[in-house]
């Protein structure tokens, strides 16, 4: 666990220390945390209701969102810059380097939709003069289950651009991601007028990440170097 925390202290700096990737999530918060806003309350459903629907759809967008940018950061240019030869060479472990990243892509994505659901709670109390307080249901949410939702999205593809090659992850990364992010982002723009979300969707979402995250961190184990090493030409 050390190796892992240490790997994910490394990754978390140097993505803190590149300019772009904090202006973008800042101004991805900004844009969509006040674009849901407006939308809150104008459906047919109480405020509280509106705002916990918004939140679900929100901080999911968002989490993927930043999750699929970091990871190209921490994965693929590392292989494109040839950085990960020396982390081969290192006596940490594939599963280590694998998790560590995917920790620390997931806390620094995860902070973003957090401060995303903040402005959101902020600007429709602004807007509607009143404090609307979200759900428990969506609390639980915002606080566990999309940790779980980006580690789960940003565990997979990392674990595909290590053992593929750098045609078939540009493939990858458009077959994953572009179909999930619009269908969050069309899904949450329509459905929340009257769309209530439950324990029931929180409940089937954070399980279905808890899954798959329990299956690609099986399946970590078995990262070979010789095999990452012939996807570097």
């Amino acid at each position: 666990m050390s190796n892992v925390l240490i790997v994910a202290r490394k990754e978390l700096r140097e993505l803190l220390r590149t300019r772009s990737t904090v202006l973008t999530g800042a101004a991805m918060s900004l844009f969509f945390g006040g674009l849901y806003s407006i939308r809150v309350g104008q459906g047919s459903i109480p405020i509280e209701a509106s705002l916990g629907s918004m939140l679900f759809f929100l901080t999911t967008t968002i989490g993927v969102f930043m999750g699929y940018m970091l990871t190209g950061h921490v994965f693929l240019r590392e292989k494109m810059d040839g950085v990960v030869e020396t982390l081969l060479c290192s006596p940490v472990t594939l599963r280590d380097v694998w998790l560590g990243k995917v920790v620390a892509v997931t806390a620094l994505a995860d902070l973003f939709a957090l401060a995303s659901s903040a402005l959101t709670v902020t600007v429709t109390g602004l807007i509607n003069d009143t404090f609307a307080v979200p759900p428990a249901a969506i609390v639980v949410h915002v606080l566990i289950v999309i940790p779980m939702v980006i580690g789960c999205f940003v565990g997979v593809l990392g674990f595909a651009q290590l053992l593929l090659g750098m045609r078939e992850n540009r493939i990858i990364g458009m077959v994953l991601f572009i179909p999930i992010f619009g269908a969050l982002y069309g899904l949450g723009y329509t459905a929340t007028g009257s769309f209530v979300a439950s324990w029931l969707h929180v409940a089937i979402l954070g399980g279905a990440a808890a899954a798959v995250l329990a299956v690609v961190s099986l399946a970590s184990r078995r990262l070979n170097k010789e095999r990452i090493v012939t996807t570097l030409s």
